[in-house]
């Protein structure tokens, strides 16, 4: 299942300033028909309290410095809070693939590491954007 228009929120944590790939990303899903909505830097509840009001399909976090884990405990509750059981939740950046299991086991639906060809997270969204639940 997939929407005729898809909004995404990219975010990066607030002490994470690398930013080449979340823009490069940012112009993949822009190309790709996707509005894009770039939060720069942000608390966990501030990612959360974004995608509640910019009504976003997908919230994609930016990590370049480690953290993740804490990171999605901490973000998957705060889109529940707001009731965003239906967000796609996506993760990018140098993250090692020991976590890529706890992170889908906390929420997370998928981690991109860098040096994707172009389109993939463009397809992965289009594939499951309206699929998942955070329930």
């Amino acid at each position: 299942m997939s929407k005729e228009h898809i909004k995404v929120l990219l975010a990066k944590k607030k002490i994470d300033v690398h930013g080449r790939g979340t823009k490069l990303i940012a112009r993949e899903l822009r190309d790709a028909g996707m509005e894009v909505v770039y939060f720069r830097f942000g608390v966990v509840e501030e990612i959360a309290e974004a995608a509640l009001q910019e009504d976003v399909d997908v919230v994609g976090v930016s990590i370049m410095t480690s953290g993740q884990i804490q990171i999605a405990r901490e973000l998957i509750p705060a889109l529940k809070a707001r009731g965003l059981h239906e967000v796609l939740v996506i993760m990018g950046g140098i993250i090692p693939e020991v976590d890529y299991e706890p992170l889908q086991t906390l929420g997370v639906h998928r981690c991109f590491p860098p040096g994707l060809p172009g389109g993939a997270v463009a397809e992965y969204i289009k594939r499951n954007v309206g699929t998942v639940s955070l329930a």
